[in-house]
């Protein structure tokens, strides 16, 4: 039923977002749950396709549609297979699905706008690095014998730039740096792993991120849009407020987030109210429990829930933007300095080389 080799599904969030929206599409038809998955494996071709194919195979046995699709926990999480669950006690699967569908495409407009606004910068990166290299290995080495045979005094920033492409050409560099970085590709991702699941090591893994100047701040309020999203869809999905803040904690890995999220679960669970167990942990931002506490007040949780992940959202994407067009004039000043630097370097040896003829 499923296969005995254990093999590692790479899905994307637009994949899992686009497969759910068709699939409640599919639903609201009419069409069979089987059916509809069947439809939907035998026109994707890629990872996502094969799992869904596997699932509705499972489902056409007589597994429930939850209790196939937590046979891939890379591909499903916890917050996609409660309200699948959720959604199939209920009887209102279409609903539920549906309300996911929401999740995952506000997840995938956020993360989609975050990757558009680095797109640029990391292109003027690879330009100037690219740049960079022609001039090391082409036009220094080509014009350094030229300036030997005639005897010419190279100026000084010819020397330094003939200095640097001597220590980068140097064959412990062209063997040390590749065999560095395949090190570092191949044991860097299990080491790492090694360390977040070290208690002490982990935590200060999770500090960094939450304290960078002006990115910590970036990363704290897309962390908790993610979060604020999770716990609103399976509120309005009917589920309870302390299952909703367990399957909020399942979509970061944050420790500091998680541990607020239990201390918050802590003393809701003790009778305290909504408001006052967010105020204890002492990681949510006062407004934040501020707004919180008049939906629980007014017993609209949920949409105001909502409208703050959107707000946290769309303020997360705003200041990403900024800081790119920040970035921008800055990179573009840096990238003017070494181009003038590199043609200056490589101009005035042969401007010296004509006088001395």
């Amino acid at each position: 039923m499923f296969p005995s080799r254990k093999k590692t599904y790479k899905v994307s969030l637009h994949q899992l977002s686009c497969f759910t929206r068709q699939f409640v599409t599919m639903l609201d038809a009419g069409v069979p749950i089987q059916r509809a998955l069947e439809f939907y494996a035998e026109g994707d071709p890629t990872d996502l396709g094969e799992v869904i194919d596997q699932v509705c195979t499972a489902v056409s046995s007589g597994m429930s549609l939850s209790g196939c699709m937590a046979k891939y926990p890379t591909v499903f999480t916890p917050v996609f297979l409660g309200l699948v669950q959720s959604g199939e006690k209920t009887g209102e699967l279409s609903k539920m699905m549906g309300r996911l569908a929401n999740l995952l495409e506000q997840e995938n407009r956020l993360m989609s706008k975050i990757r558009s606004a680095i797109t640029y910068p990391i292109f003027l990166g690879l330009v100037s690095f690219s740049v960079g290299c022609i001039f090391m290995y082409v036009i220094i080495p080509a014009l350094e014998p030229m300036l030997t045979g005639l005897g010419v005094q190279p100026p000084l920033p010819t020397q330094i730039l003939m200095t640097i492409g001597r220590v980068i050409r140097h064959p412990a560099t062209l063997v040390g740096v590749p065999f560095s970085l395949l090190l570092l590709f191949f044991l860097g991702p299990p080491l790492l792993e090694r360390m977040r699941q070290n208690e002490v090591w982990g935590e200060r893994l999770d500090w960094i991120p939450m304290n960078l100047p002006i990115l910590g701040e970036l990363y704290q309020r897309i962390t908790l849009a993610r979060v604020l999203f999770t716990i609103s869809t399976t509120i309005e999905s009917g589920l309870t407020l302390l299952t909703a803040l367990q399957l909020g904690r399942a979509v970061t890995s944050n420790r500091f987030f998680r541990r607020a999220l239990d201390i918050t679960h802590k003393h809701l669970a003790d009778g305290e109210t909504f408001g006052e167990a967010l105020a204890a942990s002492g990681v949510f931002p006062e407004v934040l429990v501020q707004m919180l506490s008049i939906g629980e007040e007014t017993a609209s949780l949920g949409p105001v829930m909502a409208t703050t992940a959107n707000m946290y959202g769309e303020d997360a994407a705003h200041r990403m933007e900024t800081a790119v067009q920040l970035m921008e004039p800055i990179m573009l000043f840096t990238m003017g300095i070494v181009s003038g630097f590199l043609v200056l370097a490589a101009i005035l040896p042969l401007v010296k080389m004509i006088d001395s003829l």
